[in-house]
């Protein structure tokens, strides 16, 4: 009896996992999706942007946020210096405030979209990240670098003694939200004719420059002659300055179109998405 219980087999260590008690954790071995691939694609070019553009301190975070403010602020000095009036309202602080909250969106997305997939072109040889990875990384580190700088912006007026917020705050949101969508769209495009034609970049300084000065940031155009007035409205931006500045001073920009703005920045993310297809993959 003792040896015939000695040759008795022993019983396995691990159950099979049909006899394992319900409620028992399984170990998952199946492999990530398409979706989780790019969202961690798209978080690590997030976090990598980050880091090289800000540094690793809080000064280079604080200085690359401060620079679009900065904008508003010389602007201000300057009228303040030549003693030039608001063409709106009482406050020239605020009048180039509401100018300038849209155009910093359309300046700082559009450019850096492009500069991103520049700059980060050499990534484009893992599998993983695509051309569009790129842009929208670079995309989703504006936004968030664009809407610290306008509540910082905001705090600064008011410690001016000027009232920041807007009578209609939804209407201000939704103004900055179409710019972006025009402001992504070119974005798109640019990026897709630089990495064809890379001195497309300096040349896209000038269009910056002459949008900066012709999009009502400094005027009103309701007050021109009729024929250039109709000329200025053919500019998305124009419609976006006075989409957001209806905000603030109520019973202007009846004639801007919101839906101007945004199906033009529509449009161009189509032609963006388009030419990322026809030939940006082709010459990557």
């Amino acid at each position: 009896m003792a040896v015939a219980a000695s040759q008795e087999p022993q019983r396995p260590l691990i159950p099979h996992p049909a006899h394992q008690p319900r409620g028992a954790s399984r170990v998952n071995h199946s492999k990530p999706t398409t979706l989780d691939i790019q969202l961690q694609v798209l978080s690590a070019l997030i976090l990598r942007d980050m880091r090289t553009r800000f540094g690793r301190t809080i000064w280079g975070n604080l200085v690359v946020v401060l620079w679009p403010s900065a904008h508003v602020l010389i602007i201000v000095a300057t009228m303040a210096l030549r003693g030039m009036a608001a063409p709106l309202g009482e406050s020239a602080v605020l009048f180039i405030f509401t100018g300038m909250g849209p155009m910093v969106v359309f300046m700082y997305l559009s450019r850096k979209m492009m500069e991103g997939v520049t700059i980060n072109r050499p990534l484009l040889s893992f599998p993983d990240v695509k051309f569009l990875d790129l842009c929208m990384s670079r995309a989703v580190v504006e936004i968030m670098n664009i809407a610290a700088s306008i509540v910082i912006t905001m705090l600064i007026v008011a410690a001016l003694g000027i009232d920041p917020l807007p009578e209609h705050a939804a209407t201000a949101i939704a103004a900055l939200l179409g710019t972006f969508v025009f402001a992504l769209g070119i974005g798109l495009v640019n990026a897709s004719i630089v990495t064809v034609f890379p001195p497309y970049m300096v040349g896209f300084a000038l269009v910056i420059i002459t949008m900066y000065g012709l999009s009502g940031v400094f005027f009103v155009p309701d007050g021109m002659p009729e024929d250039l007035y109709n000329v200025f409205m053919w500019n998305p931006m124009t419609h976006a300055i006075m989409w957001f500045r209806s905000a603030y001073y109520p019973g202007y920009g009846e004639d801007a179109s919101p839906l101007y703005v945004i199906m033009t920045g529509a449009c161009l993310i189509f032609l963006g998405l388009l030419c990322e297809r026809a030939f940006t993959r082709k010459s990557l």
